[in-house]
């Protein structure tokens, strides 16, 4: 069996056993673990909060304690226990089992090729390396007298004690084979730390330390682990690079991670927004000045999977970059990842000469935070840029080449109704008609923006009560699921489009566990746990399987109806052959002793 998230079929969700995932279940009372995060007060035989997932003052999120599921009627997520971790702590299906065990103490049984066991002991080694170079580091920057000038440099930019203990700052000596020697003496092999991009080979023989005299900064995971490292230089008359980072290895990648996340996942999951800085100094700063919803794309700018990370937590950011031109020059590169996954972008500009640090020290966090507030949308932050530059009236030529540009980011927004209300906006602040910005955009880029909101957008909604009775049904009653699983012709989604909900619930075994809900949810796409969730699946019915078949008859004799409609229509079109028309006549017939037969009262057995 392989679990679906989404339209995504992950084949590792196996690699725990199915025992495992059940004896996890079994032992996760979902009225305890959602009650560990937040109060929940009884309500009749149900609980209640003020959701987690969205603003509200009055409660709407429930959580069943028969059914072990949770809904909230205000946005409408809602799940198993399963799938609270995921959504409230933000992590992959695997990772919730795991918290979820551990919190149980159950040891998980996976199922593991022989490779997967080597990759997952090479993948825990050098996580395990990469912990305890980043305390060796650190240590060094604490109590090491060669660690003088990082220590200046720190406490030059306001860092005090307890900052580079928050952040487990470090500091790299200028040795060429420190961390070498560090790292053998620890039980770490040479292979081992040129894997970690800890040391750099000079040929098949030698190899030296990759950080020398550099001020260390852990660059960590969602989760917290350090997967890597920038090091930046202590002196500003070197000629080395202002920063290093690790290179590509097997646990680091670069466009992938994003610099402070791991810390500022709650306070942007809370705000709803966050604030994008270059660098590792400028967040620290703004983070420890109280400004926490803050990130770094490790100075770049944004790639499409950073875009996708940042998408789990928040729909709007701020773009707070330096105020140089290659701050300005990242906010444009910027756009493409962030506009293509649907964020609302606005425009943070920094007096000429600051960046966010400089600019809290020298003015306090109170004015960093007004600047914030007043950030302006992007494409009125380009607008603005070109008028400053080019006076005001903006020449005719130039606005032509604005609009031009500007169509080229229209282009990729992921919804007609956002490019629409978008270009209105932006005809107007140029002077132009909404049908020549429009215009200007590139239709084969428009034309992969609606696929991709097609796809977003097919999701299940609200169905009707027959619909909804008929899949409770099929949940809650073998001999329904049974006798529904039979019925092939014609398939549910031929009777009605909306019983594609009833045929993905016929995909999955909801009978083979003791806890189907915790268990089997997982298995469903996004859509239709929350859907599923809302369900009362105690209230039933004195016969569930003719009750069942009933819907099912009346489904049928809509859909025979409609094509018997359908060949009537076709039989009054002019032209049409005397073959054509015999055999639209007997498939008319055909199709109302199928209506009749379905009509007779069904004989009690």
């Amino acid at each position: 069996m392989k679990w679906m998230i989404g339209s995504f079929i992950l084949d590792y969700f196996m690699k725990i056993s199915q025992e495992s995932i059940e004896r996890v279940a079994a032992a996760s009372d979902i009225v305890h673990v959602i009650g560990s995060y937040f109060p929940l007060k009884r309500a009749g035989v149900n609980f209640r909060a003020l959701c987690p997932f969205h603003d509200e003052k009055s409660p709407s999120f429930y959580v069943n304690p028969t059914r072990q599921t949770f809904h909230c009627f205000g946005c409408g997520v809602g799940g198993g226990v399963f799938r609270f971790v995921m959504d409230y702590e933000h992590v992959d299906f695997p990772m919730a089992v795991r918290r979820l065990a551990e919190r149980s103490g159950i040891a998980l049984v996976e199922e593991s090729s022989p490779q997967d066991i080597t990759q997952r002991n090479e993948r825990g080694r050098l996580l395990d390396l990469h912990r305890q170079v980043a305390l060796w580091y650190h240590h060094q920057l604490l109590r090491s007298p060669a660690a003088a000038p990082a220590r200046t440099y720190l406490k030059s930019r306001g860092f005090s004690k307890e900052m580079a203990v928050s952040w487990q700052l470090g500091y790299a000596p200028a040795s060429w084979d420190g961390v070498k020697k560090w790292g053998i003496a620890a039980g770490f092999r040479n292979a081992e730390l040129v894997a970690a991009g800890l040391l750099l080979e000079r040929n098949s023989q030698e190899t030296y330390d990759r950080f020398r005299h550099r001020l260390m900064f852990p660059i960590r995971n969602d989760y917290g682990d350090v997967i890597g490292f920038s090091g930046r230089i202590l002196s500003e008359e070197s000629q080395e690079a202002k920063y290093v980072n690790s290179p590509e290895t097997t646990l680091f990648r670069k466009g992938k991670i994003l610099f402070g996340v791991d810390k500022s996942k709650r306070a942007l999951i809370q705000s709803g927004e966050a604030i994008v800085m270059e660098g590792q100094i400028d967040l620290i700063s703004a983070f420890e000045h109280g400004c926490h919803n803050v990130v770094a794309p490790q100075g770049t700018a944004f790639t499409t999977d950073q875009a996708r990370l940042l998408r789990r937590f928040v729909e709007k950011v701020i773009l707070c970059f330096d105020s140089d031109t290659a701050g300005r020059n990242a906010v444009e590169r910027s756009l493409p990842a962030l506009l293509a996954n649907g964020f609302e972008v606005r425009v943070a500009e920094l007096p000429s000469g600051e960046d966010p640090d400089s600019m809290i020290q020298k003015e306090g966090i109170v004015t960093f935070q007004k600047l914030l507030a007043g950030a302006e949308d992007v494409f009125d932050f380009m607008i603005h840029r070109v008028q400053r530059e080019a006076g005001f009236p903006i020449s005719p030529h130039r606005s032509a080449a604005l609009a031009k540009q500007i169509a080229g980011y229209l282009a990729i927004l992921p919804s007609a109704s956002l490019r629409e209300t978008t270009s209105a906006h932006v005809a107007m602040r140029l002077g132009i008609s909404s049908s020549a910005l429009l215009a200007a955009v590139p239709s084969s880029l428009v034309a992969t923006a609606e696929s991709v909101e097609s796809t977003e957008n097919s999701s299940h909604s609200k169905i009707s009560a027959g619909t909804e009775l008929l899949c409770r049904l099929a949940l809650v009653h073998p001999e329904v699921r049974a006798w529904l699983c039979e019925q092939k012709s014609p398939m549910p989604h031929e009777l009605h489009a909306e019983l594609e909900v009833l045929e993905e619930l016929l995909t999955v075994d909801f009978s083979s566990s003791s806890q189907p809900m915790a268990v089997l949810l997982p298995s469903l796409s996004l859509s239709l746990q929350h859907l599923v969730s809302s369900w009362d699946l105690e209230k039933t019915v004195s016969d569930p399987l003719s009750t069942a078949q009933d819907i099912w008859s009346g489904l049928q004799i809509a859909y025979w109806k409609r094509q018997q409609t359908e060949a009537t229509v076709q039989l009054r079109k002019p032209g049409i052959s005397s073959e054509q028309i015999l055999l639209l006549q007997k498939e008319i017939l055909d199709l109302q002793c199928f209506i009749r037969e379905r009509t007779v009262p069904r004989k009690p057995i």
